[in-house]
């Protein structure tokens, strides 16, 4: 639905109303001169860490996973993957295990053991290499290192960037891929074929994926190692959980912003953050935020509606697309386009477990996370609208304390942490997660 309305002045201290009013031929948006004053709350949307990722030049869009959903083999006519380590997973399976702490995933094809080898790895998205390595060691195999930069409202200068590693792969796709040294890497686009599934390195054929968010990790040594015991949480946060970061955008909903005074109207099919939100516009992404910076919007450009009357706030990543919610967009620019990525919420143990490390992760007391105590209870019996999780951590004095994590079973994004102080002898109240920080 479009409609039209008046031109709203921007406050530094005011989130202003608007009102739909009917009008001949379509409905008219203007200001209220009677406003609400609301305190606007800054949230920290996200901890820096040493070593951020330098990002590509021109931030992409949704993402996929690197084995199809559909994907079956001369030996294995089952379609799609299982993910056989999690990330932080404790490997104490027989009848190798290593009792170490697993960084990144496991996939394998539905079939087991080799029958999903030469399997076509994908690139997720649109990225850049950043490394090759086509030497069949003794570990890791044959790797390649693909990075990717994404708009993200908590990431530095609003995008946050990672390197997609895959290990043990039998080799790339020449078509797609090469390097020669830094900066002279490929570029890649989401769904082109960029390697193949192996076991180089001397291990069953599988894909080792991982997501490397801090540029000190090294290619060689014993910090290189994808099995770490102990996990302290410093290195814990050099990486991220890559199934979880494709799950949260896979999915979008796309609506062309009115211009001229105009309003896009639209209702909300799910719950999303606007902090992984963005416009599109002459082939560029950018944050809400970043989108304003470059003139293509105003704040007060995106409006939600709440019992008839109509709301902007001024901080715009600093919201949230409630499913069955009414919003408007609006932009000073033809054919900009919003993109609002709604997550799958299909990896919530993933979600979990690094939000009760961000519980923890000021605390100096706090140092090694043991995930092998990782346990959940859904629903919660003591509310069932939620569901629980909880880890244990080592404190650095040779204690322990568990931290505990709750997930809104109708909006998995709505979340509360709590941990158990040892020094005072109970539990912290619960701690309201921001809901656009997903990692």
């Amino acid at each position: 639905m479009i409609v039209h309305g008046l031109k709203i002045n921007r406050s530094w201290f005011f989130v202003f109303l608007l009102t739909l009013n009917p009008r001949k031929g379509g409905s008219k948006m203007k200001k209220l001169f009677s406003v609400m004053v609301f305190l606007v709350m800054m949230f920290a949307l996200g901890i820096a860490h040493a070593g951020p990722i330098s990002p590509v030049s021109n931030p992409t869009g949704p993402f996929e996973p690197p084995i199809s959903d559909s994907q079956t083999g001369p030996q294995c006519s089952d379609p799609g993957y299982d993910v056989t380590q999690y990330h932080m997973h404790y490997d104490d399976e027989e009848p190798n295990p290593t009792y170490k702490y697993h960084v990144g995933d496991d996939l394998n094809g539905k079939c087991g053991g080799s029958t999903d080898e030469n399997y076509p790895l994908r690139a997720i998205a649109d990225g850049k290499v950043v490394y090759l390595d086509e030497v069949d060691d003794d570990g890791k195999g044959k790797r390649v290192y693909i990075r990717y930069s994404f708009p993200y409202a908590p990431g530095p200068n609003d995008v946050q960037t990672f390197d997609s590693a895959y290990f043990h792969i039998n080799g790339v796709n020449p078509s797609k891929v090469w390097w020669s040294g830094p900066g002279t890497g490929s570029t890649v686009s989401k769904g082109d074929t960029v390697a193949y599934l192996g076991g180089t390195g001397g291990w069953v054929p599988h894909l080792h994926w991982e997501a490397q968010w801090d540029d000190s990790i090294p290619l060689s040594g014993p910090e290189s190692n994808p099995y770490q015991n102990p996990l302290t949480i410093t290195h814990a946060l050099k990486y991220r959980a890559p199934s979880l970061i494709v799950d949260d955008r896979r999915d979008e909903i796309t609506y062309t912003a009115a211009t001229g005074g105009y309003y896009t109207i639209f209702t909300m099919p799910g719950n999303a953050p606007s902090s992984t939100a963005y416009m599109e516009y002459s082939g560029e992404r950018k944050s809400l935020k970043k989108a304003i910076t470059a003139g293509w919007m105003e704040n007060y450009h995106l409006a939600h509606e709440k019992d008839g009357l109509w709301y902007y706030y001024y901080d715009i990543d600093n919201n949230f697309f409630e499913n069955g919610h009414q919003y408007a967009i609006s932009a000073n620019v033809s054919g900009a386009v919003l993109h609002i990525l709604v997550p799958c919420n299909a990896y919530q143990d993933d979600r979990a477990r690094i939000d009760m490390i961000h519980a923890v992760e000021s605390d100096p007391r706090f140092s090694d996370i043991q995930v092998k105590t990782f346990g959940t209870e859904s629903p919660w019996s003591l509310n069932p609208a939620w569901d629980i999780r909880w880890m244990r951590f080592k404190l650095s004095d040779g204690r322990t304390a568990y931290v505990n994590q709750v997930t809104y079973r109708a909006n998995p994004l709505i979340r509360n942490t709590a941990y158990y102080d040892p020094d005072l002898g109970q539990w912290t109240n619960w701690q309201w997660v921001d809901w656009n920080q997903l990692y």
